[in-house]
């Protein structure tokens, strides 16, 4: 990040290019439970983020809403202009959630991801992370190298960053911080792919539909 002192603290500064009217490549899937802080829908407004150094980390802190295995996770990655092609990160890492804003034990670490400009890049998390409803985990992208000053780079919504949710592990001093406190305007979009199994009873109804039930035990 590019850093000022100000008095007693330090304040970092991310550039940010705001577009609007763009369309994703390769709109996400939406099989499974997918777990987002963002708002980001196709053609909404986005902020770019190019002011990240090489090894620094972003971070969503996500919550699970059902039982069942976090499968998949997933980045937006876009430029200014779009179409330039593969970038190489250095990786990506689900850890359990620690004390915000710095993240607990690594689960699932995935090195050298590709990501596509302009597409929710999905990366498959092998072996998968069971979840129970309301636990959280971290997902956190780490830079290879700093992005150009038009992207491709991460990206953020534009109506607000929530409160412990957003972390950002910068360079200098290498320590994890409040994102929302260097002036992002909304919330990383860091996804994760939830595989929620539907529970089905012996008569074949679905949990929660009893009007459907018959008095017979099933055998």
């Amino acid at each position: 990040m590019k850093w000022r002192r100000g008095p007693g603290l330090i304040i970092g500064l991310v550039s940010m290019f705001t577009i609007t009217g763009w369309h994703l490549c390769d709109p996400p899937r939406i099989d499974g439970a997918v777990l987002q802080n963002d708002s980001i829908v196709d053609s909404s407004p986005v902020a770019i983020l190019p002011g990240f150094a090489a090894n620094e980390r972003a971070a969503a802190w996500l919550t699970a809403t059902c039982d069942g295995n976090l499968t998949a996770v997933q980045v937006l990655w876009m430029s200014t202009t779009g179409g330039s092609g593969q970038t190489l990160g250095d990786s990506i890492t689900i850890s359990a959630a620690g004390s915000f804003p710095d993240p607990g034990n690594q689960l699932i670490k995935l090195v050298a991801p590709e990501l596509n400009d302009g597409f929710f890049n999905e990366f498959t998390v092998v072996p998968p992370v069971p979840m129970i409803t309301g636990a959280t985990v971290v997902v956190d992208f780490r830079f290879f190298e700093a992005p150009p000053l038009s992207g491709p780079s991460l990206v953020t919504d534009i109506d607000g960053c929530q409160a412990s949710k957003n972390g950002l592990f910068a360079i200098p001093p290498s320590f994890w911080f409040d994102a929302c406190g260097f002036g992002l305007s909304g919330d990383f979009a860091i996804r994760a792919v939830l595989d929620c199994p539907e529970i089905v009873f012996k008569d074949g109804f679905e949990s929660g539909d009893t009007t459907a039930w018959s008095s017979q035990i099933p055998q």
